[in-house]
């Protein structure tokens, strides 16, 4: 579904505002609308999946879980800095590797 660009944005929400529509949505966007809002509907966990609730109920419910969501991540801690794990790993994997005679400080062999 294309919007539509006014002249100007006042007239935009001077049109909104009116209750004004340039064109009334064609059957297969009202359809594609409604296959949206159904997607929505059981994709966000605190709709009821068995009972159709209002556009209004399900778009508040989607900007709840948007909203715990965002919670959940800032509160969540913070993980380690990827490139800097991989090169302590690979220091303490040569380490490992360079194992000495300790009498003679010279590799084992």
């Amino acid at each position: 579904m294309k919007a539509q660009r006014c002249a100007s944005p006042l007239q935009a929400v001077v049109g909104v505002l009116e209750g004004k529509n340039s064109k009334s949505p064609t059957l297969a966007e009202a359809t594609q609308v409604l296959m949206y809002f159904d997607r929505l509907q059981q994709l966000v966990p605190f709709c009821p999946k068995d009972q159709p609730i209002s556009r209004l109920e399900l778009i508040q419910s989607v900007i709840d879980y948007i909203c715990d969501l965002q919670d959940q991540l800032a509160a969540s801690p913070e993980p380690k800095d990827e490139t800097q794990t991989e090169t302590e790993n690979e220091e303490a994997e040569t380490e490992d590797d360079s194992v000495f005679d300790e009498e003679n400080n010279q590799p084992a062999t």
